[in-house]
């Protein structure tokens, strides 16, 4: 499975390791306690919903038609109320164009699709303030060439009056800064900046700055993908920091491991203890479980399916069997 949603994995990848130098019904209104996610079949992403236990899988999101090659739907965030899903898709692009990946947003049960950006500029991993009026997502002008670099932008919900909140304009190096996620007062907005300077060194941290773009800090040292407690208490994390495993597609880099830390970025903890890839961390809505990413049940297939654990990370339960990649957990 390759393509744009196999390649965020691989990108996904290549962060944590920059870090340590399906069968199913149609849709109908899901439960309340449910899980969404991507599905990946040969590289096009739908998104699905599931109970929180795996059962009861429904696809929200279309199925590729014959021919076409473009990347699909995936990296779902539900909104605040839990009645809306935000998610970057190709839309009705039939040929993949990374400049085609747009912000959208649906109803839970997949109705009154809406898309939110046009800007035939890379837009994805959208993030709901905690109050629902704002989305921030990552903005990547260039994308695919040497001079990309992605910065967070924050919009209303109905994609009016976008301000970009990052901004690298005084550097040479190729900076992403990608993966945002509000802090449940609305304070912050945590997120993951990874950096290639043009002498070959990279590192990957996040970062948080507030909602009007000041007072950028660096919270963690080699992370990525920050996820809050929903208590704001915690942070959750991937990491490849502990060079425990590697992950090889076309090349080979180190697995990421799922962590958390304080919400100031102190008293950082382990929590898997896998060699295959662990990533995507997503708190469950009572902040006793995460859900995450992992490739552990074959790794020589990197066959992806999405894991649950308790949040002090013992008893690790699978979610999700299928023949295709599950990613992307996004719990309500």
């Amino acid at each position: 499975m390759t393509r744009r949603i196999g390649l965020l994995v691989v990108c996904v990848g290549s962060i944590l390791s920059v870090v340590a130098c399906a069968g199913g019904t149609s849709a109908t209104e899901s439960t309340s306690d449910s899980i969404a996610f991507t599905a990946n079949r040969d590289g096009f992403g739908e998104i699905w919903v599931m109970d929180a236990d795996g059962g009861n899988r429904l696809q929200l999101t279309e199925s590729s038609e014959p021919g076409v090659d473009a990347s699909g739907s995936g990296s779902p965030a539900w909104s605040p109320d839990r009645t809306q899903i935000a998610y970057p898709s190709s839309g009705d692009a039939v040929a993949e164009d990374p400049q085609d990946e747009e912000i959208y947003v649906m109803r839970s049960d997949g109705s009154e699709k809406r898309r939110l950006t046009n800007d035939r500029i890379a837009d994805g991993s959208p993030a709901w303030s905690p109050d629902g009026e704002r989305i921030a997502f990552a903005h990547t002008p260039g994308s695919g060439s040497e001079e990309a670099k992605g910065v967070i932008v924050v919009m209303n919900a109905d994609g009016s009056s976008r301000v970009e909140i990052t901004d690298h304009s005084g550097t040479e190096d190729i900076v992403y800064d990608s993966l945002p996620d509000w802090s449940p007062d609305g304070s912050l907005i945590a997120f993951t900046r990874a950096r290639f300077v043009r002498t070959g060194e990279a590192s990957g941290d996040i970062y948080t700055i507030d909602p009007a773009g000041d007072g950028e800090r660096l919270l963690i040292e080699n992370a990525a993908e920050p996820a809050w407690s929903p208590d704001g208490s915690r942070i959750a994390f991937a990491s490849a920091r502990d060079r425990f495993g590697e992950t090889c597609f076309h090349d080979c880099s180190l697995s990421g491991e799922i962590y958390v830390a304080d919400a100031d970025g102190m008293g950082a903890r382990r929590l898997t203890r896998s060699e295959a890839s662990d990533s995507s961390p997503a708190w469950s809505p009572d902040g006793r479980s995460i859900a995450f990413t992992s490739d552990r049940s074959n790794r020589a297939k990197h066959e992806y399916e999405i894991y649950v654990m308790p949040a002090d990370g013992d008893d690790v339960r699978r979610l999700t069997t299928s023949d295709v990649w599950d990613l992307s957990p996004a719990w309500r």
